[in-house]
């Protein structure tokens, strides 16, 4: 984990579904001051699921600095919730995106040692990010566990029990980062 602020350019968006919502602070600390708050993460059982979406510009010891957060009532199916636009800080734990990679890396870095990999499927199609840790430029630091695995010979997808589930937790640097709550990303990587 990076030990100074990093900076980063993603997007992503809250699952913090306390009715409360999810309070974005001044630092990155829990004890750090309150500036406002994102609405909770909506959940509609006849459409999709909703968060509040924001970009992430910064990381800090497993908290993300965000800004120009967003409401949006047509797919939340609710009225236009207040929402903290400005630049806070809120924990890696309550934010989400997809992960349109295969592989997880040592270091934000495609070169660098690959600790993870999907053989072509991605990240969140195989499993869920539990933590963003940090993040740097299009890189995130995760902590993921999967929930799913291809038999290599077969290449069937298994759904993996819970006590399975444990034995794959892992924490690596991801690209890919998709921020679109309702389809797939596209992206263009120099090889």
């Amino acid at each position: 984990m990076p030990t100074t602020e990093t900076e980063c350019r993603i997007e992503g968006w809250s699952k913090e579904t306390h009715q409360h919502g999810l309070q974005v602070r001044s630092s990155a600390g829990k004890n750090a001051q309150v500036v406002g708050t994102l609405p909770a993460y909506v959940i509609n059982f006849d459409s999709h699921n909703f968060g509040i979406e924001f970009q992430i510009t910064g990381s800090h010891r497993g908290w993300l600095k965000i800004r120009g957060a967003k409401d949006d009532p047509d797919r939340s199916k609710l009225p236009l919730r207040a929402t903290y636009p400005g630049i806070g800080w809120i924990p890696g734990e309550s934010v989400d995106f997809m992960v349109q990679s295969d592989s997880g890396h040592l270091r934000p870095d495609a070169k660098s040692p690959k600790l993870l990999d999907l053989k072509g499927d991605w990240l969140t199609s195989m499993g869920r990010i539990e933590q963003v840790i940090a993040c740097s430029g299009e890189w995130v630091l995760l902590d993921y566990s999967l929930g799913k695995q291809r038999n290599p010979q077969t290449l069937a997808l298994k759904r993996l029990t819970e006590a399975e589930r444990q034995t794959t937790q892992g924490r690596a640097w991801f690209r890919g980062v998709c921020a679109n709550q309702e389809t797939t990303c596209e992206f263009s990587w120099p090889q």
